[in-house]
């Protein structure tokens, strides 16, 4: 069911992203591309945090999958000729950028988990456990 529900998300937000990675507000003569680092954040965000709310980094998988299918779709073109995420530098850099962070999120080990691990390794007392030193 969670998986679903962060798959689900995850299409949500590529739709979303697709609509507002577009807005670049200009400052001067140079326009920044505020939406779509906007967007890849919030990605970002929420694939993370369906990792932990599933304990497992399937969730992130989930989100990007979600994210990744319907970006995708909105660049392509449909039958009437129509494209909600053209071809342009700061489309193709949404695209890859996303699909970059996205794939450092699903990568990106979950941090209780490591303190299990270690705790497991090294045992509740450290690396030293309660052995002492060996003087005395």
């Amino acid at each position: 069911m969670r998986v679903t529900a962060s798959a689900l998300l995850g299409l949500v937000l590529g739709v979303l992203g697709a609509l507002v990675q577009w807005w670049s507000p200009a400052l001067g003569s140079v326009g920044l591309p505020v939406g779509a680092v906007l967007v890849v954040v919030v990605v970002a965000l929420v694939a993370r945090a369906c990792a932990w709310w599933q304990g497992s980094r399937l969730g992130a998988v989930a989100v990007s999958v979600g994210w990744l299918v319907s970006t995708l779709v909105m660049a392509t073109t449909s039958r009437s000729g129509d494209l909600v995420l053209s071809s342009g530098v700061q489309q193709e850099a949404y695209l890859i950028g996303g699909a970059m962070v996205l794939a450092a999120c699903c990568g990106f080990p979950l941090l209780p988990e490591d303190d299990a691990l270690a705790t497991a390794a090294t045992g509740p007392a450290g690396p030293t456990g309660s052995h002492g030193s060996g003087h005395g």
